[in-house]
């Protein structure tokens, strides 16, 4: 990108970033984040292009696993996965309202009730339907360090979002109702949570699914490298070296954004555009 072109292009997208993004990174670092500016004003305007209403769709991935993509104020994908006799979902959703239309599409598709509710990270997108499944009697999941983020940033994080999405609601704080150090596992095995380290954000876990081969990535792995306001550069891409080290079988990979469904590569493609990213920055 020309000097001059990237000198409009920052200054177009300043009142995005402010202090929270630009004003932290000394002025070499610049140039290296745009492509990331880039992703980030797609992504918050993702949820306006395309559809006069926002919506949730449910459809099968594979196995018990199903897709849902959220078109509410950033678009969302989660998956949930469906046993014999209860619904387990990854993500609480935007909001508790938005949480409510996700178990009113979840009715049309199972009798089941939602069990269990994970977090992939404090992120309102993921935690900002807490209080509504705490409502209906779910159990709502979380690592140790996802509730001491939320105590500790919520507030923050509400109004980041709150700027940039401007009919988000002031949502007040909601806790899980259990808690797991690093990791966890669910319905016997089917659904194993875990924690490798600093990323996206700095409590981002991973959901696998062995007997499916899918690997729910949230926010962590996407086509783009997104926002990296809140990321640590340094240990993101040794948490996904500890992903490839783990030698899982995966067929599937579901992003948190943009395009949901990726193949195992993705691991290597998100590792070469943070190389990227950093080579320019240095």
């Amino acid at each position: 990108m020309a000097a001059a072109a990237q000198k409009h292009f920052v200054m177009q997208l300043s009142p995005l970033y402010k202090a929270e993004y630009f004003s932290r990174i000394p002025v070499r670092f610049i140039g290296a984040i745009v492509k990331s500016a880039v992703a980030l004003f797609l992504l918050f305007s993702i949820s306006r292009v395309g559809a006069a209403e926002p919506g949730i769709s449910i459809y099968p991935l594979t196995g018990s696993i199903y897709l849902a993509e959220d078109s509410h104020y950033a678009a969302t994908n989660y998956v949930l996965y469906i046993d014999s006799d209860s619904v387990t979902l990854v993500g609480a959703g935007w909001s508790p309202q938005t949480a409510a239309l996700m178990a009113q599409e979840i009715r049309k598709i199972t009798d089941k009730p939602v069990k269990d509710v994970i977090l992939p990270d404090h992120d309102p997108e993921y935690a900002g339907g807490v209080a509504y499944w705490k409502s209906i009697g779910a159990n709502v999941m979380s690592t140790e360090l996802t509730e001491q983020t939320l105590k500790s940033d919520w507030e923050k994080t509400i109004d980041f979002t709150r700027k940039y999405l401007t009919s988000y609601p002031n949502l007040p704080l909601s806790l899980p109702t259990k808690t797991f150090q690093n990791h966890f596992e669910l319905e016997n095995g089917s659904l194993r949570a875990f924690y490798l380290g600093p990323s996206h954000n700095v409590d981002d876990i991973f959901v696998y699914f062995p007997r499916e081969s899918v690997l729910y990535a949230g926010s962590i792995l996407k086509e783009h490298l997104g926002n990296l306001a809140f990321s640590d550069i340094d240990e993101y891409p040794k948490t996904l070296q500890k992903l490839k080290e783990l030698h899982l079988k995966i067929d599937k990979i579901v992003s948190g954004h943009w395009s949901p469904v990726h193949g195992v590569e993705l691991i290597d493609q998100y590792l070469a555009m943070l190389r990227e990213h950093s080579q320019q920055g240095h």
